[in-house]
């Protein structure tokens, strides 16, 4: 099994690529974390946003070790910016059947902060991006590929993770 975390900043294409990533990979799951607890039951449950992430991240390491008892899937996508605690935590999913591999989408600032899609970004979404390009999670040391999207769509992104995943198998 493979456990694939696609990350980065806020807005650099994470979901949309994992989206058309599951396509082009056989026997794939796309697990959208920001999915796993609504805003809604998150102050619904009192928890902060900080809680609120770790409550998300707990329940994606139970659905990790779920599908890894279960063998349903060869490949476990999930999108998720990465810091290097998070990276040493996804790690201790790996044993003799089961690999992680982490790759990192770094557009450039400035379009990272435009309006992708149907997304608005809100005041909140573009001071976050801005504190993550500070953060480098643009550029996490703990990568195996990272990847400037600027120039690329999302299905050109995705093809080339999945001919990087094709190779590391």
């Amino acid at each position: 099994m493979l456990i694939l975390n696609i990350n980065g900043p806020i807005n650099s294409g994470k979901s949309t690529v994992s989206k058309q990533l599951v396509q082009m990979l056989p026997h794939a799951v796309f697990i959208e974390v920001d999915d796993l607890l609504s805003d809604d039951k998150e102050k619904k449950l009192g928890l902060t946003m900080q809680a609120g992430w770790g409550e998300r991240l707990n329940r994606l390491d139970r659905i990790i070790a779920d599908q890894k008892n279960q063998r349903q899937y060869e490949t476990i996508i999930f999108a998720y910016p990465m810091t290097e605690n998070l990276y040493r935590r996804w790690s201790a999913h790996i044993d003799k059947n089961t690999r992680f591999i982490a790759v990192t989408l770094a557009p450039s600032l400035e379009k990272c902060l435009t309006n992708r899609g149907t997304r608005t970004l809100t005041d909140w979404e573009i001071g976050r991006i801005r504190e993550m390009y500070n953060e480098n999670y643009h550029r996490p040391k703990k990568s195996d590929l990272i990847i400037n999207n600027d120039g690329q769509t999302p299905h050109q992104t995705a093809q080339q993770i999945a001919d990087f995943v094709t190779k590391q198998r």
